[in-house]
């Protein structure tokens, strides 16, 4: 039972004493308002990196959130992406807990839970138009081939749409 929880019950009449109206609504609301700040400053926390998590049944410490290779904290939901030394992101996947300087998602390859080192990750970021036009201008450059520049524009022009007015 938390606090609060017993200031409320304590206001009932369920205590020792037993209080008015009153005295019992404004005992009611201090309780709310500790709820209220409580929950604002773990939100707070959340916001800059950290946040509660079980370490036994009826226990909870605070720890510092995980960060990628970017430095962006990592929260639980997240998608992250692993991004070889040539740039291209081969491992992709989902945030399902936390730890310190780590965190767990489930390995397709070998159907459990694995543990990956935060700072080799990056977050996930769907491509832009400008992602693939820069893309599609590095790849225009390095190919001189009519028949291999013309399956290129297939290619790209299969990833763009144009949206049309409204």
């Amino acid at each position: 039972m938390s606090i609060t929880d017993e200031l409320r019950k304590e206001a009932r009449g369920f205590g020792l004493y037993v209080y008015a109206a009153p005295q019992a609504e404004r005992l009611t609301a201090i309780a709310d308002r500790i709820d209220a700040e409580h929950e604002s400053a773990c939100a707070e926390a959340y916001g800059n990196g950290v946040m509660s998590v079980p370490i036994a049944l009826d226990e909870s410490a605070w720890v510092e959130l995980p960060k990628d290779a970017d430095g962006e904290y990592i929260h639980v939901g997240d998608v992250m992406e692993w991004v070889d030394p040539d740039g291209e992101a081969t491992v992709t996947c989902t945030v399902d807990a936390v730890g310190v300087g780590c965190f767990f998602a489930w390995d397709n390859a070998n159907t459990r839970f694995a543990q990956k080192c935060a700072n080799a990750y990056r977050h996930h970021h769907a491509p832009t138009v400008e992602d693939v036009l820069e893309e599609f201008g590095i790849d225009w450059e390095h190919e001189s081939d009519c028949e291999d520049r013309a399956a290129l524009l297939r290619e790209y022009a299969s990833k763009l749409q144009l949206k049309e007015d409204e």
